[in-house]
């Protein structure tokens, strides 16, 4: 057994009993004890027995007294003690602090200190801690308890955790968890002349000191581009010199919320010369938390209502107003003057502190307020287009009132034509989409200008609000006096897609409990040809597709919604809303005009009039294969990974439309950069199996138990050996020249190339995870593995399907 098996192995049994997993079964956890120490027994190797001794301890640690002494007993006998590992020199304690807290200097004593904040979330500090103290290379283990309402002291001390490195600085009287404050605490008070800063929910493996090692020029640090999906959240984890560390003043204090302080001092470090390197893979670990425990008091609470409330309740509204602030004020490094703090009381491993005097990085008011509507700014426009950007922040505030669900581009042209016209409340507005002739001209049809007068009469009457969309700026003179006060949309602007209807429909009434039953979505594009009468255009129901899970699985729902949709006259709204599934939005893949939602509303779906079809096994109230009936004006919520049950939904139907989506250029750039055609493609799925579900979409949580032992079964028949021997097949038979292969790890990739050589073609990579700039690579995998006649794909896989 290799080290590498052997940390994997263990690392997989701490996680599950410390995740609770596994915790309250003892005899589980002894078996697999066990059965890994019977693989050392043919290794003799001293130092496999001292990680496997490590990890029974912190195993140990988890379990009840009857289990730990069950668990003991597979120890090998030759493994060091715990107690007898030979830790470094203590450094000297709290000394160098006066009354005040020092500033930040680049000396420090020989040793590597470990820093670490907490702030009422100990539950996962004292899970991860244990593999903190089983790294006998740190010299101390620093904690800044940063007002929680329990002492961390206390809380270590009943859980019975204790080592002569633990040094603990308590800040009294902070209402709120702010980082950047808290880790300079911690750096400031730091002993020694290398620092790990590590979350409170990080572990380290027992050999990351061996495989993680700081150098001159140079930091180690967490990336979330590289790590897997489940391991997204280390990237504020670094392992730098006291000195480099030093030199860029630590956190950047101007940042008091969450996010963008990691990238912030990763761009002044890299500026100053440092080179960023990634973390070692597997030598750290993120235990899960929600967004909400990361971002403290400052996240938004109740119900998500107007865009406004929406885009401020994400966290890439902190970041990007972050960034905003960290790019305005003025650049933080080693003269930069930290927060100060006066000495309350100290001992040998306690210090209480609290904050005195003035806040030196106070960031202005009005750079506060700039960044918000900034980000503000920023997060509308990825939404609803660049347009948005020509709106200040007066303009953009009527679009930001509107209700979450209802907002278009429509409102953003018309508060850049006709701002008084926005909706701020529920409503829905109707198109008279015009050709040029209609409007202008001396000589209109007298009957034409009726008609067009009680148009408008009846939208209003049925409490829409008309506008004239068309060919132009503004309407000339010439135009009936029934439009003239009316606001103007150029044609060239491109908008959403909605409903006709047809005038006399309008004109009858009989539109109008359908305009109370539906809301509006947006708009089509002008009619190249001139219209002989108005069309009027109103919202018709929609068919919202809350895509779930991977790719191949949301754009299978994806297909079959819109094919259901086209069938009952609705308008398909895709909602896709970035997860660990798919870390990405719909317009990092697609070029495509229609409505599209980044965020789910299932819970609240059937209150806003949608009669609601979960297909998601494992969620409460869903029925997977309902068959989405039609016999309605209501809008319909459709959840799912699934094909819908509907006569409508057919292969041919549902691929209809996804042969008409467009890939974004990187992705066609992608496409181009590999040989083709090839005669055979193969799609090798193996990630998901027995040993390679750890990531957060593999989990067995995510289906129900029968489902998922059928992906253990099928990710086994599609090991690449199986496909090495039918591939063999087909060469021999003359039929597999040029061979494309995509594949989800990079075992699999070296495994083709050694046994095919220059006959391989792929796609190179770095990234095996689901984020955005995989997700390229991903759907270039899918276009290049269409484009060979012969395909293998993995059973059971929606990526082979896709």
């Amino acid at each position: 057994m290799t080290m590498i098996e052997l940390n994997s192995r263990l690392l997989q049994l701490y996680l599950k009993v410390s995740s609770q997993a596994a915790k309250n079964d003892a005899d589980f956890v002894v078996q697999e004890a066990a059965d890994i120490c019977a693989g050392l027994a043919t290794s003799a190797s001293p130092a496999l027995d001292a990680i496997f001794d490590r990890y029974i301890k912190l195993i140990a640690l988890q379990l009840d007294q009857a289990g730990r002494e069950k668990l003991m007993l597979v120890a090998p006998r030759n493994a060091a003690p715990a107690d007898q590992m030979r830790l470094p020199d203590r450094p000297v304690r709290f000394a160098d602090h006066g009354d005040a807290l020092r500033p930040l200097v680049a000396e420090g004593q020989t040793g590597i200190s470990l820093v670490t904040c907490s702030m009422n979330r100990t539950e996962n500090l004292i899970l991860a801690l244990p593999s903190w103290i089983a790294n006998p290379e740190i010299s101390e283990i620093l904690i800044v308890d940063w007002s929680s309402r329990s002492l961390v002291e206390h809380e270590l001390q009943q859980a019975g955790i204790s080592d002569p490195r633990i040094r603990i600085v308590r800040v009294d009287d902070e209402p709120r968890w702010i980082l950047s404050y808290a880790f300079n605490v911690g750096f400031r008070s730091a002993a020694c002349e290398t620092i790990l800063k590590v979350d409170a929910d990080i572990v380290l493996s027992p050999d990351f000191f061996k495989r993680n090692q700081v150098t001159d020029g140079s930091f180690i640090a967490g990336n979330w581009r590289t790590a897997s999906e489940d391991q997204s959240h280390v990237n504020g984890f670094f392992f730098i010199s006291r000195k480099a560390l030093a030199a860029v003043g630590g956190f950047n204090e101007h940042i008091t919320t969450y996010g963008w302080d990691d990238d912030d001092i990763y761009d002044r470090l890299t500026l100053m010369g440092q080179r960023r390197r990634d973390v070692a893979a597997g030598t750290i670990f993120h235990l899960e938390h929600d967004d909400e425990e990361r971002i403290g008091d400052s996240g938004s609470h109740g119900a998500v209502q107007t865009l406004r409330d929406r885009l401020t309740s994400v966290t890439k509204f902190l970041i990007r107003s972050n960034r905003y602030i960290a790019f305005v004020m003025t650049h933080w490094d080693s003269a930069s003057i930290h927060l100060p703090f006066r000495v309350k009381a100290r001992s040998d491993n306690l210090m209480t502190i609290c904050r005195e005097g003035w806040v030196p990085s106070a960031v202005p008011p009005h750079v506060q307020t700039a960044a918000r509507e900034h980000a503000l700014s920023e997060l509308t426009a990825w939404r609803l287009g660049p347009r948005v950007l020509e709106l200040d922040p007066p303009r953009l505030a009527p679009v930001l009132a509107r209700a979450n669900h209802q907002v278009s581009r429509i409102d953003v042209e018309l508060a850049i034509a006709a701002p008084n016209h926005v909706i701020n409340g529920s409503g829905a507005y109707l198109v008279l989409e015009l050709a040029e002739e209609i409007v202008a001209g001396p000589s209109l049809d007298p009957k034409r200008n009726s008609g067009l007068r009680a148009i408008v009469a009846a939208a209003r009457a049925a409490g829409l609000v008309p506008l004239v969309r068309g060919p132009f700026l503004a309407l000339p003179d010439t135009a009936p006096g029934c439009l003239r006060d009316l606001p103007v949309i150029p044609s060239w602007h491109p908008l959403e897609d909605t409903a006709r209807l047809p005038v006399k429909s309008l004109l009858s009434g009989k539109i109008e409990p359908e305009i109370n039953q539906n809301l509006y979505l947006g708009l089509p594009e002008l009619h190249k040809a001139a219209l002989a009468a108005p069309t009027v255009q109103l919202p018709r129901p929609r068919l919202f597709v809350d895509a779930q899970h991977g790719l191949g699985n949301r754009m299978r729902a994806i297909g079959s919604a819109a094919a259901i949709a086209a069938a009952s006259d609705r308008d398909l709204v895709i909602v896709w809303q970035p997860d660990d599934h798919c870390d990405g939005q719909f317009s990092d893949l697609f070029a495509y005009d229609g409505a599209v939602l980044d965020t789910r509303f299932v819970e609240t779906a059937a209150s806003q009039g949608c009669d609601v079809y979960n297909y998601m096994p494992n969620e409460v109230g869903s029925q997977k294969g309902a068959t989405i009936r039609l016999d309605t004006t209501r809008d319909i919520y459709a959840r799912g990974a699934f094909v819908f049950a509907s006569p409508h939904s057919t292969w041919e139907s549902e691929n209809r439309f996804l042969q008409t989506l467009v890939p974004v250029e990187p992705i066609r750039a992608l496409v181009a950069s590999v040989r083709q055609p090839n005669a055979l493609s193969a799609h090798v799925r193996m990630e998901a199996g027995a040993g390679l579900d750890h990531n957060t979409y593999d989990r067995p949580e995510n289906w129900r138990a029968e489902d998922h032992a059928l992906i253990h079964e099928w990710r086994a028949k599609s090991h690449f050996s199986r496909f090495l021997n039918r591939i063999d097949t087909l060469i021999a038979d003359g039929r597999a020249d040029g061979i494309f292969l995509a594949a989800d790890l990079p075992s699999t990739y070296a495994e083709f190339q050694h046994h095919y050589g220059d006959r391989l073609a792929w796609l190179p990579r770095s990234l095996y995870d689901r984020s955005a700039e995989q997700l390229h690579y991903a759907l270039a995998d899918a276009i290049l593995l269409s484009r060979s006649p012969l395909l293998l794909g993995s059973t059971w896989s929606s990526f082979s399907e896709l």
